[in-house]
């Protein structure tokens, strides 16, 4: 294993307080099979957190907790990316202006009322989970949702000229997305058994289809958009979980 791989895929994906190391390109796109690994790390300190307070908090507060604890753990970094998208493709302008909507700091109206509607169905999601078989969910939900960001880089062009996103389309291949899936079934299956496969299969379809809608809105793929492509795609796990898993397991 690429243990220098895994180690810059933690740096960039959490706010983990780690020894920072300087990474060429070739180093940072070699991270990329390893994102749905970190996204499985994220949920083992959720299922940790989740295991030691659950007999003390009733579950709205517990649930509440691990959202606030995800975005902690993430430095909100996705959740970002998520509203200057949402502001970005509804701000009703041409491809170039959507872009810059995006490259603006400034929070739109699209973005906070984006922002609120992620935030509740996260929550609400979680909430309507078993409380016995939602440490399993917390673990599967984050690893899926960053292997599909791995397919959004590998099959869209990036479309900023500067830019973290930028150097993880240098020297990408479809090799790097064999490997993110095989980790990805390797984890849902050994948490959820046979029953991850049908849940894998409807994230990928719902993750491809809200990311051709990105490319048909501005012709490809940027950080911002990685980072909505994630959060989409939790959600997604979650609600694909709620209609189709074995909530009794």
């Amino acid at each position: 294993m690429n243990f220098m791989g895994l180690y810059i895929a933690l740096l960039f994906l959490t706010r983990i307080p780690l020894p920072y190391i300087e990474c060429d390109q070739k180093q940072i796109i070699r991270s990329l099979p390893f994102f749905p690994v970190i996204g499985a790390i994220i949920g083992f300190l959720l299922a940790a957190l989740d295991a030691l307070l659950r007999s003390y908090l009733p579950d709205p507060a517990m649930v509440c907790l691990l959202v606030v604890a995800e975005t902690v753990i993430t430095g909100g970094l996705h959740i970002d990316g998520f509203a200057d998208t949402m502001d970005g493709l509804f701000c009703g302008k041409t491809k170039s202006e959507k872009l810059e909507v995006m490259k603006d700091s400034r929070l739109g109206a699209y973005g906070v009322m984006g922002v609120v509607l992620l935030f509740l169905l996260k929550y609400s999601a979680l909430l309507s989970i078993p409380a016995e078989v939602r440490s399993r969910l917390l673990v599967i939900f984050p690893a899926l949702s960053r292997w599909m960001m791995t397919w959004a880089i590998i099959l869209f062009p990036y479309l900023r000229e500067k830019g973290l996103g930028k150097a993880f389309n240098e020297n990408k291949s479809s090799l790097q997305v064999v490997l993110s899936t095989f980790f990805s079934v390797i984890i849902a299956f050994a948490i959820e058994g046979i029953e991850s496969l049908k849940i894998i299969f409807l994230t990928f379809i719902l993750g491809l289809l809200f990311s051709l809608y990105i490319f048909s809105k501005i012709g490809g793929m940027t950080g911002d958009t990685y980072g909505a492509v994630n959060e989409f795609c939790e959600i997604s796990v979650l609600f694909l979980y709620l209609i189709f898993g074995n909530k009794d397991a």
